[in-house]
Parts: C-alpha cells; sequence; structure tokens
C-alpha cells in the first residue's frame, strides 16, 4: 500500500518524512483524561517525528473534530477513535453471573466516525457512570480515613480543562494532598481492583463494545493487553479467542506497560489468531511520564490496519 492510500482511510494529506515512518494510535486529550488539547496533539506529534497518530479519548469521541482540523493544517495523517472500557468477564471456567474479574479490559475503535449514534449513546452511559462511581469513591476513602474532598476533584478537572473526570483525578488529588507518592502509588493504595476503595462501575459488555465500534465503521483493538491478565498468558490467549468469536480485528501489541518479551507474545498470538496488530504510547499530557511517539510504532502498523479495514 502506498502512503497516499493509507492516507485516504485516514484524515490529513501529508506523506511521512525521512523522520517521521512513526506512529501513535493512542493518544487522550483533554476531551477524557488528558491534560493536552485535541487541537495541540497534531503539532507535538510532528514535533515527535511521527506521521500519522489516532486520538482515542475514554468513551468519547468530542475532541474528534479539533484534532482532525488542526492534523489537516498541518499534513499529518490522522485517524479517529476512541477507548471504551468493557466489562473483561469473570475468569475462563468461572459462570458469567460469578462476581470475580479479571484486570482492565479496554476496547480501542480506529477509523470511527465521529458522530456515529452509537457512539453517542456509549458516551452518555460511561459518563453517568463515572458521575455515580466518583463521589462513591470519595466516600470510600473518607471511611479510610483519607480526607479529600469530591469538590477538590471537581476543581482539579475544571483547571486542566478535561472533560471526564475519573480516577486519576482522584489519585492526584490524593497525591497532592499527600496521600500517596505518585498516580500510580495512589492507584496501588486505594483506587485499583481490590485496593480499598475501589468502587466497580458500569460497563459495556465486550461484544457490545465491539459491535459499537463495528457500526461506527472501525476496527475493533484489544488496548494493553497486559492490564488483562498479567502473568497468565493461558487466561489471556483464552480472553483473545473468546473476543475473536465476539469480532475483535486486532491487538495493541506495543505498549508503553509492555515490555519486549511480551510484545514478542503479543505479536505472536495476533499472529496464530489472525488479528491485525497496533500500538501507540497511552499518552495523556503530563499526568504520565509517558511521551507521545515513545513507542515508536513503525509506520506500516498503520498501512496493515488500513489494509485490513478495507
Amino acid at each position: 500500500m502506498t502512503a497516499q492510500h493509507a492516507q485516504e482511510a485516514g484524515e490529513g494529506a501529508g506523506s511521512p518524512g525521512a523522520s517521521g515512518w512513526f506512529c501513535d494510535l493512542h493518544v487522550h486529550s483533554t476531551a477524557s483524561d488528558g491534560t493536552t488539547l485535541p487541537q495541540d496533539l497534531p503539532k507535538l506529534a510532528r514535533a515527535a517525528g511521527l506521521a500519522a497518530m489516532a486520538l482515542t479519548d475514554h468513551d468519547t469521541t468530542d475532541g474528534l473534530p479539533a484534532c482532525a482540523a488542526a492534523a489537516a493544517r498541518i499534513g499529518l495523517t490522522f485517524v479517529p477513535g476512541i477507548e471504551i472500557s468493557a466489562d473483561p468477564g469473570p475468569p475462563p471456567g468461572r459462570p458469567a453471573t460469578s462476581p470475580m474479574r479479571l484486570g482492565t479490559l479496554h476496547i480501542l475503535g480506529l477509523f470511527v466516525a465521529a458522530g456515529d449514534a452509537k457512539l453517542r449513546q456509549i458516551r452518555q452511559r460511561m459518563r453517568a457512570a463515572r458521575n455515580s462511581r466518583n463521589p462513591a469513591i470519595v466516600e470510600k476513602l473518607n471511611a479510610l480515613g483519607v480526607g479529600i474532598d469530591y469538590a477538590e476533584v471537581l476543581d482539579l478537572a475544571r483547571a486542566e480543562g478535561t472533560q471526564i473526570i475519573g480516577r486519576p483525578h482522584i489519585a492526584e488529588v490524593l497525591m497532592r494532598r499527600g496521600y500517596a507518592d505518585s498516580v500510580t502509588d495512589a492507584f496501588a493504595r486505594y483506587l485499583r481492583q481490590g485496593a480499598p476503595a475501589y468502587v466497580r462501575r458500569d460497563r459495556l459488555a465486550a461484544n457490545d463494545a465491539i459491535d459499537a465500534i463495528h457500526h461506527a465503521g472501525g476496527l475493533a483493538v484489544m488496548a494493553h493487553p497486559v492490564q488483562l491478565v498479567a502473568g497468565d498468558r493461558d487466561q489471556l490467549e483464552q480472553h483473545v479467542r473468546r473476543l475473536k468469536d465476539s469480532g475483535l480485528d486486532g491487538i495493541e501489541t506495543r505498549h508503553s506497560d509492555h515490555t519486549p518479551q511480551e510484545v514478542d507474545f503479543f505479536e505472536d498470538l495476533a499472529k496464530r489468531y489472525g488479528l491485525g496488530t497496533s500500538g501507540g504510547s497511552d499518552f495523556h499530557g503530563s499526568r504520565k511520564s509517558v511521551a507521545l511517539g515513545s513507542q515508536r510504532v513503525p509506520f506500516t502498523v498503520f498501512e496493515g490496519l488500513v489494509e485490513r479495514r478495507a
């Protein structure tokens, strides 16, 4: 596939330069929980030597129009995307009614139509879920003797201009108030699954997330698989098989949480199940110490996804 054909599948009109044969297909903005405005991301991507980038905000497409327009102005190939929080379901072998759950399951939608009706429904449902979950987390923290107020969380989100409030904002307040050494530490101590202030929230069934992405014309890609079943490759493979049966199109093999050995395993897993591969930094601006374009994902990965979509 030529670079021209690849660009026609995304948005934007540039061609990769000598330093630009890379892409980043997992990026967040202030439209969800990142700290960078959507319209500012393309220039950062170009400065990082990228030829293509995807904006994949959590459960929303609100930032796509501004980011797409900014990318077109500088000739950066743009992929409209979304990252949907899905229910990972119980571990293999457990009944569907089991309260036990695996880790985090996020499904990336790449090449989606920003105004798709099903994606709008997801945005409304997930925002309502977060709005009920966040105060419940703060109540649990208060019961543990951790003295923060939900108003502090709201003030932080407003100051940053972020549109979706979630656990990262609570974690940052915990860090600022001295209850944690870092955002990562706050999750480990209080907020991750199994931690004392964790509150489970409403999530879509995985097959519903995949169907919604397909309805919007996109490819459904399993994000950061290491976060689903860390260390248990047999369970992960069973889950990938189950998602493939539901229409999964690919696996994000390259991610800032993946070791080189895990990248190799995920690449082999994708090949064995006939799935495409993707990759990205999971950039959130200043919220995480992960640089845009840091994974140096080859541009051929983008081209391969274009071919799969066609």
